[in-house]
């Protein structure tokens, strides 16, 4: 079950980082460099590389890999929240106009 898990919320979690980063690089060639753009560019490396680590773990023991993908989950639970919230800022003060 934990693996299942796992392995839904990192999908879930990579497709949604990428999607905003991709669209975050396109968003600079209108509204110009923005930094938050590159921290939200390195946070979409943390699932893809829990998603390369899992398959390192597999000869590990269950208790390690349980471990493992508790925290990974969580971490990436959190990762989606923060992907959110960021796309939502951006688009707010770099699109909108109506920060400040």
């Amino acid at each position: 079950m934990e693996a299942k898990t796992f392995a839904t919320v990192t999908s879930i979690s990579m497709v949604l980082a990428i999607t905003v980063a991709v669209l975050s690089i396109i968003g600079v060639a209108i509204t110009g460099l923005y930094p938050g753009i590159i921290v939200l560019l390195l946070v979409a490396l943390i699932p893809i590389a829990s998603k390369f680590y899992a398959k390192k773990i597999i000869s590990k023991s269950n208790d390690f890999q349980r471990n493992y993908y508790t925290t990974l989950t969580i971490i990436n639970l959190l990762l989606i929240l923060v992907v959110l919230w960021m796309t939502f800022v951006i688009v707010h003060d770099r699109v909108l106009h109506d920060c400040c």
